[in-house]
């Protein structure tokens, strides 16, 4: 090839690469390939152009050995349909493949591993297959992920999608009795199958003597926590698929898919994880199988020799909290989601030595678990007659059993009052004139300047009270007739705009407001301040009035105030009656007078109007001095300036002890559990007479001791009155008609 051969010519015919940014998009459309001459005209349109030089006889460049005697001309091309130019063709094809039909999967007689299951390229089925798979890294990769997605996707990830991951998972869970005998167990389906050998399970319909089988099996594992790299990660894998069943049946509809078409095989998983060795190392495995039990035992039936109901009994005796609290929430679940009447058989049977054990876990006020899950237990237990009866001899009802479930009905319970309001408090209504300034007082204010000397006068005059107002014209004319010197331009006082805000800077409580009354009247209010009786000093102690009817004066009425009720009384006694202090302070001659000359004008008072006036000082002076205030203490405090109460409200209060309740208003935890005990116990006792308690019936001789209390709860726990009704009404039906 020359240098000089331009580049573009080696990509003629050939599509150019797109850009960067630009998608490619392929061209579809049939294209001709040849060979063009480098010296043709791109003019030319012969049919003959695109032959090749060395094969055309008449081209300068025809080879004749390479000639075979016939004429090459352009081959023809045809289009062909690929889901690259034809997507639409291969759209049904494709569909298909994703939506495979689903098979009819679990058939109580035939075995799973012969259903064949749809494919998928997801991680789900990923793990799905290479849990199935057997194979070491597999399996590790398989539980790894499901243990991430039952965690995570929980609510999503359903038995029903992926047939025999159950059984798979139970299956590889089971190995945990390899690790502890070194035996291991074989799933039998077939029920024409014998299943006597000691490790094999009925997988179908569930191992009856599978307690026996446990038994015969010899613990190899030792206690010590000295381990293996092979055996620490076989109990891994243990841990893991028992963690994934846990997580799974957390969703109610894998609890019921798997309770219904593997329930054979789940019940024998559930008593063989919860029958291996109490050891520390294996407690995970126990609490994730107690997890499963709980929710998986609503959907399941049992009885008496229930090998999973007596290994849930066995585990109430454990000393671990865990296992008793989860214990006590998988027995009392057993069957509560079936409708068919004879489901649970199991408590028909329950030794005497369960139920003292399960009475003294009512005892545990404060561990709420173990507590409430016994109520549970209780509650449906008591439920029958013939379980009523063997209570009885069991444990004393009247004086063990009842009080111990009356003492509940208080547990968790929350004080509370209501009032009802039976007279409402009316006090009296505010002053109508507004205080004079005794002279006293003028002096001081005087001394001030604007603006304090308006707020000072505000303060001694005014109090705040949001149920009050008074008019601006009103308390303008007021401040102006107080202070207004007409000797000076504009009085020597605020002008009433600046008054008014002076008002609403002095009690921050005040407001200015404009209301429109009927018709045309508006009127200027000041709202949230009223006078008060009398004028306060700087210190906010109110002035005391001299109230003696001065008859030398045109009003009568003396007009002095003061501001301790000492001096009070030295002008009552010097100037008012004439007497004359002693050299100790206080202290006046008290001598008979000559003629009857004293009498008291105090405030009107009568008592000697009839008699007139008496010469006896000591008299008239002590009873004059009823009249004046005592001294008040050094630190004694200003007194609130509230209005006097004309009427005292009288309200009615009723203190509760409500217990908890849902956000429905239905009544809920440990008092409304042991309510509903009682009310069992009251419709189940027998109808007969307690030889024991006197000849009584069985009612009388168990409740009515404790009816006072009962009352009492019903009256104070509003939560619990329906279920505390019922059960007076069931109580007091046999005993009172």
């Amino acid at each position: 090839m020359s240098a000089n051969t331009p580049r573009t010519s080696l990509r003629q015919g050939l599509r150019q690469a797109p850009k960067a940014n630009q998608p490619f998009i392929p061209d579809t459309a049939p294209v001709r390939r040849s060979h063009i001459h480098a010296n043709a005209s791109p003019q030319s349109t012969s049919p003959h152009d695109n032959i090749i030089p060395s094969a055309n006889p008449s081209s300068v460049q025809f080879n004749a050995g390479s000639w075979d005697g016939q004429r090459q001309v352009p081959m023809s091309t045809r289009e062909v349909a690929t889901p690259g130019n034809r997507p639409g063709l291969f759209s049904n094809v494709s569909d298909r493949a994703k939506t495979a039909k689903q098979p009819n999967f679990y058939d109580p007689y035939f075995p799973l591993r012969f259903i064949e299951v749809p494919k998928s390229d997801h991680i789900y089925k990923r793990a799905h297959y290479g849990l199935q798979s057997g194979i070491s890294d597999e399996v590790d990769f398989a539980l790894y992920h499901l243990v991430q997605i039952s965690n995570q996707r929980w609510d999503k990830f359903k038995f029903e999608g992926f047939p025999l991951l159950a059984e798979t998972l139970m299956g590889k869970a089971l190995d945990i009795t390899n690790l502890c005998t070194g035996v291991k167990w074989e799933l039998e389906y077939d029920f024409r199958q014998p299943t006597d050998r000691v490790n094999v399970l009925n997988s179908l319909h569930g191992t009856r003597d599978l307690l026996e089988k446990i038994a015969k099996l010899p613990v190899t594992l030792p206690n010590d926590t000295l381990e293996t790299y092979e055996f620490n990660h076989r109990l891994r894998n243990v841990k893991e698929a028992t963690l994934v069943l846990r997580n799974m049946v957390l969703l109610k509809e894998n609890a019921f898919y798997v309770s219904r078409y593997a329930k054979g095989l789940l019940r024998d998983f559930l008593v063989i994880l919860l029958n291996i060795p109490n050891q520390p190392r294996l407690n995970e495995i126990k609490n994730d199988a107690l997890d499963i039990a709980e929710e998986v035992t609503k959907f399941m039936r049992t009885d008496t020799q229930d090998p999973l109901w007596i290994t849930l009994l066995r585990c109430l005796e454990s000393s671990d909290r865990a296992h008793v609290v989860r214990a006590l929430w998988a027995l009392t679940h057993f069957a509560t989601e079936l409708d068919e009447p004879d489901a649970n058989k199991a408590m028909e049977n329950i030794s005497r030595d369960t139920l003292q054990q399960l009475y003294f876990h009512t005892l545990l006020d404060l561990d709420k678990d173990i507590l409430s899950g016994a109520l549970d237990f209780w509650y449906q237990y008591t439920l029958s007659p013939d379980n009523v009866e063997t209570l009885m001899d069991v444990i004393n009802l009247p004086i063990i059993f009842v009080p111990r479930m009356i003492a509940l009905l208080a547990y968790e319970g929350r004080p509370s009052k209501k009032e009802t309001v039976l007279q409402e408090e009316k006090v009296a209504p505010p002053p109508s004139e507004i205080p004079r300034v005794p002279s006293e007082l003028l002096k001081d204010l005087m001394e001030l300047s604007e603006p304090e000397r308006s707020s000072r006068w505000l303060r001694c005059c005014f109090v705040e009270d949001g149920d009050c107002e008074i008019t601006q014209i009103a308390l303008w004319q007021a401040y102006q007739s107080r202070f207004a010197d007409p000797r000076i331009p504009g009085g020597g006082v605020l002008p009433a705009a600046e008054f008014i805000k002076n008002v609403s800077t002095t009690f921050t409580n005040a407001q200015a407001q404009v209301i429109n009354g009927p018709g045309a009247a508006t009127k200027f209010i000041i709202k949230g301040i009223r006078p008060l009786e009398t004028a306060y000093t700087f210190q906010g102690f109110p002035y005391i009035y001299c109230q003696w009817a001065d008859n030398t004066k045109p009003s009568k009425e003396c007009q002095r105030a003061f501001t301790t009720a000492a001096d009070l009384r030295t002008h009552v006694f010097s100037d008012h009656m004439n007497l004359k202090a002693t050299e100790t302070p206080g202290q006046y001659n008290l001598e008979k007078a000559d003629s009857p000359v004293h009498t008291c004008l105090w405030d009107n008072c009568t008592k000697f109007r009839s008699s007139g006036p008496s010469a006896d000082t000591p008299l008239v002076a002590g009873h004059v001095s009823s009249h004046l205030p005592e001294d008040l203490p050094p630190d004694a405090e200003p007194p609130t300036s509230k209005r006097a109460v004309l009427q005292e409200r009288i309200v009615r209060k009723w203190f509760y002890m409500d217990s908890p309740v849902n956000e429905r208003g239905e009544p809920v935890g440990v008092a409304y559990k042991a309510a509903l005990v009682l009310r069992n116990l009251a419709k189940n006792l027998p109808t007969g007479t307690a030889a024991q308690y006197g000849g009584l019936p069985w009612k009388k001789a168990v409740f009515v001791s404790h009816r006072p209390k009962i009352i009492e709860t019903w009256d104070r726990n509003r939560s619990l009155r329906k279920e505390l009704t019922e059960l007076i009404m069931a109580v007091e039906k046999e005993v009172y008609y």
